[in-house]
């Protein structure tokens, strides 16, 4: 696996999720997005616009990196968890988060 910057990665998400067939849920994360109120549509937009604040790591469940995107939609703060394997254009939804509330 090649060792992208934090910036060649967040490129890199944003450019991938643009196609939604790129985009995979794990089943945690069906439930989170329950949890938090927060739909599909805010998690895409948070992939196709939001910023990588926390550097990526490696993750053993995945052979890639776990990246956390973040944005402000629809009146929250909120976090995606992708696993990501540079420079395959797949990813995986892995948790969301409502950094609002902590």
């Amino acid at each position: 696996m090649v060792n992208p910057s934090n910036h060649q990665l967040e490129r890199h998400i944003r450019q991938s999720s643009a196609e939604s067939s790129n985009v995979a849920f794990v089943k945690h994360a069906w439930g989170q997005m329950r949890a938090r109120h927060v739909n599909q549509a805010m998690v895409m937009e948070v992939l196709r616009m939001g910023r990588m604040r926390i550097p990526p790591e490696p993750d053993i469940r995945f052979s890639g990196l776990k990246c956390r995107m973040e944005h402000f939609v629809s009146g929250m703060n909120v976090a995606v968890v992708v696993a990501v394997e540079y420079p395959e254009p797949g990813l995986t939804v892995v948790t969301v988060i409502d950094i609002t509330k902590g």
